[in-house]
């Protein structure tokens, strides 16, 4: 499920938990529009049964909250009842349903039609708006806020799995402003989130049982999002964004813990006990392009898995990710970026032993690192909706930097780092420009492998003759090489011609 699901489902519910504003009065009628404005402006439909007063309150019955629907699938979120009490102090005060049923319905990787039955469940949720009806602030808080997978239906048939994710000791803050559409901005805490997983199997031969557990404490995260008026997000995002809408947000979080156990007729049981430290989440979306990434401190596994010795650990020093895109055409390039950092992976000697018990090889913690970033042209909007059904090719890369690429393990060490210029001028694009490369340790790490079995000679041998042809020896088991890519199309390493 795409674009819709991100944006729509999410920002119905976001509003839900909506902070303090100007002082000034605002009505429950006043509100309660404010909240159909921006579903509508953001491409949704909002329905009720009945909507009137009743003293100081107003009482929206059957409240449905709904995508506009596409081949990609659709989304309701369903309100039985939504109550806004006029606090006489030109505040509204507005309480929601225990329980909210959402259901969502799309494709899954396979194409198959998945329709999905959640429901939102709420613990003395009390959202007070405060404002002006173009100028309204939310504040909210709750003991807890969860979201319950009731069922999953897959192409006529139910998928054996249940989901619940609850939220405790939640604030949220929300400041909605009606200037040339919509500006929100929120804030958003909760102490803990708690998850839990249960699947089976019923497949003869393979019958089966999967739960997992876990929390994660101390959340955070701050959002923002401007949609202009007449963006359809859900029928034309690439028109959307082209027109100034822009949405973006960053999230942390404090260590977590999960504990996850399996069990099957075929493969035996298992278990898994995680832990990781506190790490951040950002993401951003815009004609400028689309971002996210994250970062976390250290993580720690334990394993125990059929047909391997028990209590296997594994651990991670650290780890980022970082992506970004252009997604609107143009003449001019446009920057894009990946990052992916993997430091110090270690293994528990269990796991070593294995394939090395006289323990010849080091034992030194692994490590990978891939960071480039470059230009590119692209000649459609990538979330045009005819985009998706062209197959030809979107754009054309124009530069490219590898910053760094490192790779660390058993005593030897690759690293490098190169950029090169893009000729697209002929029927396939031609790099110009140079890669350098280190190795440090390699012909080491082969002659123990050799001596281990775990490499035949000849195999060994032709390695070697294939980095004599492109290195050139700068020290002690040091090798290093200059991979050029020439203006004719020619490519050499360290002045030899290859091509």
């Amino acid at each position: 499920m795409k674009q819709w699901t991100a944006f729509g489902a999410g920002s119905a519910l976001a509003l839900l938990l909506g902070s303090t504003a100007v002082q000034a009065d605002v009505t429950a009628e006043q509100v309660w529009q404010g909240w159909v404005d921006y579903y509508t402006a953001s491409g949704q439909v909002v329905t009720s049964d009945a909507s009137a007063m009743e003293g100081d309150t107003l009482v929206v019955t059957n409240a449905v909250i709904a995508s506009k629907r596409s081949e990609e699938g659709a989304f309701t979120v369903t309100l039985p009842e939504v109550r806004l009490r006029e606090t006489g102090d030109g505040r509204v005060e507005i309480t929601l349903p225990a329980e909210m049923p959402v259901k969502i319905s799309g494709k899954d990787p396979e194409g198959k039609t998945v329709e999905t039955d959640l429901m939102v469940k709420q613990s003395d949720l009390l959202i007070t708006a405060s404002g002006a009806p173009e100028d309204i602030t939310y504040d909210a808080k709750a003991a807890s806020v969860g979201l319950v997978l009731s069922s999953a239906v897959s192409e006529g048939k139910e998928l054996p799995a249940t989901v619940d994710l609850t939220m405790k000791d939640i604030t949220s803050q929300s400041h909605m402003v009606r200037t040339g559409g919509f500006g929100l901005d929120s804030t958003f805490s909760a102490a803990s989130a708690d998850l839990k997983v249960a699947a089976t199997s019923s497949e003869a031969g393979n019958e089966g049982n999967f739960d997992l557990t876990g929390t994660v404490q101390n959340l955070a995260g701050t959002s923002k999002a401007q949609v202009v008026e007449g963006a359809d997000l859900n029928g034309n995002l690439a028109a959307a964004l082209n027109a100034g809408t822009n949405m973006s947000g960053t999230f942390t979080y404090g260590g977590g813990t999960y504990s996850a156990s399996f069990k099957s007729a075929k493969d035996g049981e298992g278990k898994v006990d995680y832990k990781d430290s506190a790490g951040k989440l950002h993401f951003a979306m815009s004609k400028d392009g689309l971002s996210y990434g994250g970062e976390s401190g250290g993580a720690q596994m334990n394993l125990t898995v059929p047909n391997l010795p028990p209590n296997l650990e594994v651990s991670l020093g650290s780890s980022i990710f970082d992506f970004a895109m252009p997604v609107a055409k143009g003449a001019a390039p446009q920057p894009f970026k990946i990052v992916t950092k993997l430091v110090d992976l270690k293994v528990a000697d269990a796991i070593w032993d294995m394939f090395d018990p006289t323990k010849q090889l080091p034992r030194d913690p692994a490590t990978v690192v891939i960071d480039a970033n470059g230009t590119a042209t692209l000649d459609v909007d990538i979330f045009d909706p005819a985009t998706a059904q062209s197959t030809k090719t979107p754009g054309k890369i124009d530069q490219v930097s590898l910053n760094e690429v490192r790779l660390s393990v058993a005593g030897a060490e690759l690293t490098g780092s190169g950029q090169a210029t893009i000729d697209n001028t002929g029927e396939t694009p031609k790099p110009v420009g140079a890669v350098d490369l280190k190795l440090v340790g390699g012909n080491g790490l082969m002659d123990k492998l050799v001596a281990m079995g775990l490499v035949p000679e000849d195999q060994a041998m032709g390695v070697r003759m294939m980095l004599g042809a492109f290195t050139v020896p700068s020290g002690d088991d040091v090798l290093t090489s200059k991979i050029e890519f020439k203006e004719d199309g020619s490519i050499s390493a360290n002045g030899q011609r290859l091509q």
